[in-house]
């Protein structure tokens, strides 16, 4: 079943799989580097974990629906 963008959800998730491959790999070289980027490596984590959530979506690990409720109820 394909979503609203015409992507199959499990040709998203390979995305995300290479996505997260190319970010580590991107971490691990500033981090080798003799003066590495701090906002980089930050900028770079933030998108690692954003991708991670997505895939944990992808694969029915969503929050349920009792969390995402509003809390004064």
């Amino acid at each position: 079943m394909e979503g609203a963008s015409g992507v199959s959800g499990g040709t998203l998730k390979l995305r995300l799989v290479e996505r997260l491959s190319d970010l580590e790999r991107l971490i691990a070289a500033e981090l080798a580097r003799s003066t590495p980027d701090g906002a980089l490596i930050r900028r770079l984590s933030r998108e690692k974990l954003l991708a991670k959530d997505r895939m944990a979506a992808l694969g029915g690990c969503g929050m349920p629906r009792w969390a995402r409720e509003d809390a004064a109820r």
